[in-house]
């Protein structure tokens, strides 16, 4: 509707700002991801596994537990790695679906934070930040997506659609071909 005029100074500042808490994001994540690439303990795999075992950070036993399984920390290791270092990538990516499965993984890791760590300031500081590297269209379609999902499940058509060619009363049917009450 504006797209003759100019945009105004309030605008530009904004989008400037907006793009600074990006770059700062992406930067912070790539840095992160870089020092625990060269670090021992992250290469090892089992840095999660000497989080889990400092006293400060005791609120969840069942981390504490999972993190004696060897397969589980290394791969929590790595995967942290991943997608800290993919962040960058994923902000300039013409895929969607990157974005957003990237800033998925790195929420689903913060709130992991909040829960078995109680970093609860930090977590939610860091999923805001994680929000900022996802674009309009992107809101947008996640809205879409919620609504449609919403409207499946108050609707009742979140039930499992019958084979193609079979009615509800055949698929109900027993093996003599009467229908099961």
């Amino acid at each position: 509707m504006r797209a003759d005029e100019r945009p105004t100074t309030s605008t530009v500042l904004h989008n400037v700002a907006a793009f600074l808490i990006v770059f700062q994001t992406a930067v912070l994540y790539f840095t992160a991801g870089y020092w625990k690439i060269t670090g021992k303990v992250w290469q090892d795999g089992v840095a999660m596994y000497y989080i889990s075992r400092i006293t400060g950070f005791e609120t969840s036993a069942s981390y504490a537990h999972l993190m004696n399984n060897a397969f589980v920390g290394t791969a929590l290791c790595y995967f942290t790695i991943f997608i800290e270092l993919a962040l960058p990538f994923a902000i300039l990516s013409a895929r969607p679906w990157i974005r957003k499965a990237n800033t998925v993984a790195l929420e689903g890791m913060h709130l992991g934070i909040i829960a078995c760590m109680g970093l609860v300031c930090f977590g939610l500081l860091m999923i805001g930040a994680d929000c900022t590297c996802l674009r309009d269209e992107d809101y947008r379609s996640l809205a879409r997506r919620f609504r449609s999902v919403k409207e499946r499940v108050l609707g009742g058509s979140w039930l499992p659609l019958p084979a193609r060619g079979m009615t509800p009363v055949a698929m109900t049917a027993g093996q003599d071909g009467t229908a099961d009450a």
